[in-house]
Formats: C-alpha cells, sequence, structure tokens
C-alpha cells in the first residue's frame, strides 16, 4: 500500500520544476531567552597606588591606670612555681600511663574479637 504526501495545489508546479527555488525570508520573529554567561575575561592591570592621606588630629589622653605592685619576681616566688609545674608534670604523666593501659585493654579486647571472627567464618581456599 503506497502512501501519498498530500501538497497544496500551489506547491505542484513548484516542485515539479527544474528551476532552483528561491529562497524568501519571512518576518523576523520575537527575541529568545537570554542564553547563559560566558566566560569571565582576563583580570586586567592594577591601578597605581593614590597618594597617603593627611594624619588626623591626636586624640584625648585616657584615664591614668592604677599602679603595679613594685618589685619583680623574688627567688621564693620562682621555687613555689617550679613545684606547681612539676606537680602538673606529674599529673599528665599519671593520665598519659592511664590511657596507654586503656589502650593495651582495647587492643586485647580487638584480638579477641578478631580471633572469634576467624573461629566462625569458614575458611576459603
Amino acid at each position: 500500500m503506497e502512501q501519498h504526501v498530500h501538497c497544496p495545489p500551489t506547491l505542484v508546479p513548484i516542485l515539479l520544476s527544474k528551476e532552483p527555488m528561491r529562497r524568501t525570508k519571512g518576518a523576523r520573529g520575537k527575541r529568545g531567552l537570554r542564553g547563559p554567561p560566558g566566560k569571565p575575561g582576563p583580570v586586567g592591570a592594577t591601578g597605581r597606588t593614590g597618594k597617603m592621606g593627611q594624619r588626623g588630629p591626636k586624640g584625648a589622653a585616657g584615664a591614668v591606670g592604677a599602679a603595679g605592685t613594685p618589685g619583680s619576681i623574688t627567688s621564693a616566688d620562682r621555687v613555689e612555681l617550679l613545684g606547681v609545674v612539676e606537680s602538673q608534670i606529674e599529673d599528665i604523666y599519671r593520665e598519659l600511663d592511664d590511657q596507654i593501659k586503656r589502650m593495651a585493654q582495647l587492643q586485647k579486647q580487638m584480638d579477641d574479637v578478631r580471633e572469634k571472627l576467624r573461629q566462625l567464618m569458614p575458611r576459603s581456599t
């Protein structure tokens, strides 16, 4: 079964003629949607730095603070300070020792869990 294309009667002589078809442009259509923005261009050269402005007026003086304690740190103060620092270092060592013991316990528990998993899983060879 053949299908026939139905053309308007005005097109039949044009389609059958051997002359090249002239293309005529119709009216211009509406403007389409705006496309995405393009890539930014290269950065231009940096301009010259402007001149330094004038210095502003000097502000008012602030209130006078309380006087500090006279003198410097004595040798007794240094001995006391060293004792405090030494006790803090001992506390740190004690805490680190506790952490290391806890890590060893966790490692032992992990080794036990791994061994039990190996026993439960069938060997694949």
